[in-house]
């Protein structure tokens, strides 16, 4: 066995990233709070009046002072914030405890249902939201529960659905957090008048028998229990078991919580039980983010009260001041309840009252400008006032097309980022994608046709294939030869196609490397399927994932995970993508994993289905690669509890941010929230009161966003005719700034990129100036940059400035020269037209093409199945359709339609006969060397005439462009003539007399062809014809001529005599 490479051994040390102890000097009303021995206190304050820092210190000073840690619990709303809080309190009090510190409350129960009276009790395994949507879609799925559910008929439409599904499960969750049982559900139905609920209880009690039943005969199997019903099951077991809830109150003298407006009723039920000596709870109303999952910030105070907490604020801001801080205030004005904090924070103690907060609102022209003008604002930061990448982000409502234009807005600037996974699906990554394609074609699920190309060609551009738009088109002309030079007339696509299905290639795989890279990719996935079928097991997702990820290749043979490795290393923007898509893998490997031994009875496509149908990334515990300097892109909910020196708000776009769209709308989720809180019974207050709510959750989300700044804000939003407008959260924001509002604002106009590139373009416009001093100032600067190797200011590397590489003839003087009489033809017409296009200036196969191809192979049949009827040749179009159109519907429809018309004036055009010709031959190759010609092609139809001479049909499926006049001089007719009078056609000769030809035109308007006769040539005229136009195709120029094809040609792009195609130089 080969030894491993250098490369493959390199030995990297992991450090983990230190974290360094703040320097706390707390506030007056800070110090009462940490001073405090109030039994039960609850301390409100808004953002950045140092909430967090408090809580810390709280902890830290009860540490210091001889409390037992392992008696402290702090409890938080995710497991990043746990983390963050529990290695400062950690590295703070210098001790550690036999239990983490800090825990979600999920977290908390998990381990309280966990602890067994029985040891024989089988444990609790947690399924994540994403596998509790797959399990009730389902179960929604599966005829066997329709009748004991009974849906109603009016619902039956949706049951298939991914959004009924979603649904379905957030009511359960909403009634799970309010321990509503199956039957209570159903009477809150009644009595609310929601026809939906008693089905849906119905659904919910056989969803959990049914989970209990499926792992319960799985010897040794843990029991199954989703997020919605862990609280519960935990308040269950501690009002049960008093033994398991005195020895949680025993071991927890002191309990805090952190962001306590994220809880939910059952989390505040489970507190209730578990409290004991001392409980602090830490509030700030009108920043919650966890509506969605069930919080209930408007209960905090109700809370406190009916539990005789002691309530103290926090009123001094610390993160930040200036703008930003008046600009919170006046946000947090406008809730229905703002007294929950401060109306106006006041500015720190201990802040600097000459330090001055900034805010840049922005009104432009597109997402796209949005995001450029976000890059140009953070690349400025960058260099002019020092600011780390470190200490930026952008912040979104949620992912989508933003999250798309600021990583490519970022990429072009250079400006290395880090997008948060719930900012981006992991189904929806560019860099897992592939993967799950690849996949999907292993299991069968998409087929390699042409319907679905698209997927296709998304795999070919990954890095899985290496393909770009260049390469693919190359690939197509390399087996566009191999079509024209032999009997095969499939289409490239359908070619690739099959290449990637057999791992079959006409060509050298050199030449189409990127098709090898993933039909290898492709067969080893399919391996591993075939190798499960043949044990009669279902397939292991984890097995065929990493069947994938191992086979898949770089350009030079390494392996992909080699590749994106050495990138990650090296640093830099692309280092930075790299490190990314390596968490990304290493995040799918391990919700794969999760899924394999969670659900192992489950089909490996319902693992796809999950990841591809996920708007969010699903909470996978895997390792993630530190970051170093990059900017943060993440979602408002992800933001929380951070803080950055320059923060870009995007998106306040109408119906985007805010978001009024119910949630739940269809079985109402959000009603069943309201009733609860409210008390109401009327389903019209029910629905007021919801709307309500949601206008609150999203100013809330609003306030969370613009506090996280500490320095600066940037805030953009676009207006776009029929498209999209500021929201009037952007608006709001405009007029407290400018005093004005936006509605009549002009767009603002992009400033130049900060980047070498976008420098030297102005430097090099200011080259023209009339202005001597500013023509002067360009130059030397100019040549300073280009003197510290900035290539594109060197002048030898502009456009124009270099010299012809090369005046030799494209084909030597000695060498042969294929001369077809298209090729004549097109080169007689215009000579640059017909270089380019040789030199793959041409696009693949288009749909005419592809029908022109599929006409003639029809038309063919009819003189090898001369008793083909027009049925029988409409019969095998049709059966072949999808390889030439991939439209649907009625585009499709209609595509068809008229190609039937074509081939039926063909058809009929043949039937008559009106010439009395005999049909010889179809298409009739032939080949002769005529001076340094290599003279050759095919013949549609060679026919003879009643005096046995020979009349050429040239078929069109085009529309008649030609008078009389010019078919008569047409080249291509001519040089089938040519063919006949040197007796060039292969196999039996019908003779060198030559009768003429014509081009028969089946795209007329009429129910007939229309035929453009050509008379008899002169042989050595057509002769000499040839020869010339060999020496021309072959020269080292090539003339661009104006004719009647100019307005419909293909290359005009690249045709200096076009307005398209010419150069900046040439203005």
């Amino acid at each position: 066995m080969a030894g491993k490479s250098a490369k493959d051994s390199r030995r990297i040390e992991l450090i983990r990233p230190t974290v360094s102890p703040s320097d706390f000097l707390p506030t007056s009303e800070q110090k009462s709070v940490i001073d405090s021995t109030s039994p039960r206190l609850i301390v409100i304050g808004g953002p950045g009046t140092g909430k967090s820092a408090t809580l810390i210190e709280t902890v830290v000073s009860q540490i210091k002072s001889g409390f037992d840690p392992n008696s402290i619990l702090v409890l938080t709303y995710g497991r990043e914030r746990a983390s963050e809080l529990r290695d400062q309190i950690v590295i703070q009090s210098e001790t550690s405890a036999f239990e983490p510190i800090v825990r979600t409350f999920h977290s908390l129960a998990f381990s309280i249902i966990n602890t067994q009276v029985n040891p024989d009790d089988p444990k609790y395994v947690l399924i994540s939201g994403a596998e509790q949507d797959s399990f009730i879609r389902e179960l929604l799925a599966n005829p066997q529960y329709s009748p004991q559910v009974n849906w109603p008929k009016a619902l039956e439409p949706a049951l298939s659905t991914k959004g009924f599904a979603r649904e379905l499960r957030d009511l359960i969750l909403r009634a799970s957090e309010r321990n509503f049982t199956y039957k209570k559900l159903a009477e809150k139905g009644k009595l609310l008048g929601e026809p939906w609920w008693e089905p849906a209880a119905k659904f919910w009690k056989i969803y959990d028998e049914v989970l209990a039943i499926r792992y319960g005969f799985i010897s040794g199997a843990a029991k199954r229990i989703d997020s919605s019903s862990i609280i519960s099951q935990a308040i269950s077991d501690l009002n049960t078991h008093a033994e398991i809830r005195k020895s949680f109150q025993n071991k927890f003298k002191l309990i805090v919580i952190d962001e306590f407006q994220e809880s939910d009723n059952s989390q505040r039920e489970l507190l209730k039980l578990l409290a004991s000596d001392r409980v602090v709870l830490f509030a700030d109303p009108q920043s919650a983010i966890g509506q969605f999952r069930g919080a209930d910030p408007e209960g905090v105070r109700a809370f406190a009260s009916a539990n005789n907490y002691e309530e103290l604020f926090l009123s001094s801001v610390h993160r930040t001041s200036g703008e930003i801080v008046e600009l919170t205030s006046s946000i947090s004005s406008r809730f229905r309840n703002p007294i929950l904090a401060p109306a106006n924070p006041a500015l720190s103690e201990a802040s600097e009252v000459a330090k001055k907060s900034k805010i840049d609102v922005a009104k432009l022209a597109s997402q796209s400008d949005c995001a450029n003008y976000i890059a140009h604002a953070f690349r400025s930061a960058h260099l002019r006032d020092g600011i780390a990448w470190s200490e930026m982000a952008v912040i979104l409502r949620s992912p989508g097309a933003g999250v798309s234009a600021i990583t490519r807005a970022f990429a072009l600037n250079n400006i290395p980022i880090q997008i948060s996974s719930d900012a981006m699906a992991l189904g929806e990554n560019p860099a897992i994608r592939p993967i799950l394609t690849i996949a999907q074609i292993a299991l069968g699920k998409i087929k390699l046709t042409s319907n679905n190309w698209d997927l296709v060609e998304e795999i070919l551009f990954s890095e899985f294939g290496g393909a770009d738009a260049l390469s693919l088109r190359q690939m197509r002309i390399d087996l566009g030869k191999l079509r024209e030079a032999g009997d095969d007339a499939k289409p490239s696509t359908q070619v690739i196609l099959e290449i990637l299905d057999n791992s079959d290639a006409p060509l050298p795989w050199e030449q189409i490397l990127s098709l090898k890279r993933v039909a290898d990719v492709i067969s080893e996935a399919r391996k591993v399927v075939r190798m499960s079928s043949a044990g009669g097991k279902k397939v292991d997702i984890a097995d065929l994932i990493w069947a994938i990820w191992s086979s898949a290749k770089s350009y030079d043979g390494d392996s992909l995970a080699n590749l994106w490795r050495d990138r990650a290393l090296k640093g830099g923007p692309r280092g930075a993508a790299a490190d990314r898509d390596l968490d990304a893998v290493i995040t799918l490997f391990e919700s794969a994993r999760r899924f394999s031994e969670r659900m192992p009875e489950s089909d490996p496509e319902l693992f796809l289905d999950q990841l591809l149908s996920e708007s969010i990334q699903s909470d996978a515990i895997a390792a993630r690669g530190e970051r170093g300097e990059v900017v943060s892109v993440l979602t408002v909910h992800s933001a929380k509890g951070l803080e950055w020196d320059l923060v870009a708000i995007t998106g306040l776009q109408e119906g985007i941010w805010p978001n009024l769209r119910q949630r739940g709308s269809l079985l109402g989720s959000e009603r069943l929230v309201e009733s609860e809180r409210t008390q109401s019974t009327a389903r019209r207050e029910l629905e007021v009161s919801a709307a309500n709510a949601l206008v609150e959750d999203e100013r809330r989300l609003l306030n969370v966003a613009i506090s996280r700044a500490k320095k600066a804000l940037v805030v953009t939003a676009y207006s776009k005719e029929d498209d999209s407008e500021p929201s009037p959260y952007f608006e709001e924001i405009y007029e407290f700034v400018n005093g004005v509002s936006s509605i009549d604002a002009e767009s603002v106009d992009l400033p130049r990129a900060l980047t070498p590139q976008a420098l030297v373009s102005t430097l090099r416009r200011d080259l023209d100036s009339p202005d001597k001093n500013e023509k002067e100032f360009a130059a030397k600067l100019l040549q300073t940059l280009a003197t510290n190797e900035i290539q594109s200011a060197k002048s030898e590397n502009w456009l124009g400035a270099l010299k012809l590489s090369s005046t030799d003839p494209v084909i030597p003087i000695d060498t042969q020269v294929s001369v077809s009489p298209s090729n004549l033809q097109s080169f007689s017409e215009c000579g640059l037209k017909w270089f380019i296009e040789k030199s793959g200036g041409r696009d693949g196969d288009s749909t005419a093409q592809l029908l022109g191809i599929a006409i003639h192979s029809l038309a063919a049949m009819l003189k090898s199945e001369p008793g083909l009827t027009l049925d029988d040749l409409a019969t095998r179009l049709e059966s072949g359709w999808q390889l030439i159109d991939g439209n649907k519907g009625w585009v499709r429809d209609y595509k068809f339609k008229q190609a039937l018309e074509k081939l039926e004036k063909f058809y009929t055009w043949h039937a008559e006969n009106k010439s009395g010709r005999t049909l010889f031959a179809v298409e009739a190759e032939f080949s002769k060397v005529i001076g340094r010609a290599l003279f050759n092609g095919s013949v549609d139809r060679v026919e003879i005439d009643s005096q046995g001479r020979v009349f050429i049909v040239d078929i069109k499926t085009g529309a008649p462009d030609l008078s009389k006049k010019k078919s008569e001089e047409h080249k291509q007719l001519a040089g089938y003539q040519l063919a006949v009078y040197e007796e060039a056609l292969k196999g039996d000769s019908p003779g060198n007399q030559s009768a003429g030809a014509e081009l028969l035109f089946l795209g007329t308007d009429g129910k007939t062809a229309s035929e453009k006769p050509q008379g008899v040539k002169e042989h050595e005229v057509i002769k000499a014809e040839v020869i010339a136009a060999a020496d021309a195709m072959s020269a080292n120029e090539f003339i661009a001529t104006v004719n009647d094809r100019c307005r419909t040609c293909a290359v005009k792009g690249l045709c200096p005599i076009q307005p398209q195609g010419r150069t900046v130089i040439d203005q």
